[in-house]
């Protein structure tokens, strides 16, 4: 009996089966596919990240230069035209071939549409830029200037 106990058991430790093999295999491209798919998703959105932040960058320059000319107290406007704007200082912003240049000084890349609106509001100067960046037409914003302030 003894004999047979052990014959037995010596059968049930034969080994790794083909059935648990395919078993394994299976659980594994379970996993290796939902990581996949997770990691594809994390860089997607890395690299979508990247191109907005950079576009940031742009639209960011492009107010330095802008708001260095306005918020002199002397700033006065002597031409404003849809995508261009000059001031009494003789320096010029305007939009050309999806750039916006300072004095033809190419300051920023990637600009859809430029825009200069001029009002008056309690004899304040208003100068509205509305501004359009990224492919897609990723972001655009609207900012108001108030003139020598």
């Amino acid at each position: 009996m003894l004999k047979l106990i052990k014959a037995i058991n010596m059968q049930k430790e034969s080994g790794v089966t083909l059935t648990g093999i395919i078993v394994y295999v299976i659980a594994m491209a379970i996993v290796i596919s939902i990581v996949a798919t997770i990691t594809s998703f994390f860089y997607t959105n890395i690299m979508g990240q990247r191109s907005s932040s950079d576009n940031m960058a742009e639209i960011t320059k492009f107010h330095m230069y802008f708001l260095e000319e306005v918020k002199d107290r002397n700033a006065k406007i002597t031409k404003i035209e849809n995508s261009s704007i000059q001031f009494g200082t003789g320096n010029t912003f305007s939009f050309e071939n999806n750039s916006i240049y300072y004095n033809r000084i190419k300051i920023c890349s990637n600009v859809k549409l430029l825009q200069f609106t001029q009002e008056t509001v309690n004899s304040h100067q208003i100068i509205k830029v509305l501004i359009t960046i990224g492919d897609d037409m990723e972001y655009t914003k609207t900012t108001e200037y108030v003139l020598g302030s």
